[in-house]
């Protein structure tokens, strides 16, 4: 393969890898940013959501690293 054409696709992978981690992490942030705008009235209710979200967040590493079998 041509160095050039090598070189390109390296940075579109690169570029396309940013742009994926990008996406992840404005999505969790969003999901924090619910979280925090309920404004709960008791530390069990914020606890509920946080045990909520990184329940989904295991979930999600878990089908990434193993796949959706």
């Amino acid at each position: 393969m041509d160095p050039a054409q090598l070189k390109q696709l390296k940075e579109l992978v690169e570029a396309e890898l940013r742009q994926r981690e990008l996406s992840n992490l404005e999505f969790w942030l969003a999901e924090l940013k619910k979280i925090d705008a309920k404004r709960h009235r008791d530390l069990a209710g914020l606890q509920s959501d946080i045990r909520g979200l990184s329940g989904r967040m295991e979930t999600r590493l878990s089908r990434l690293k193993g796949g959706y079998d």
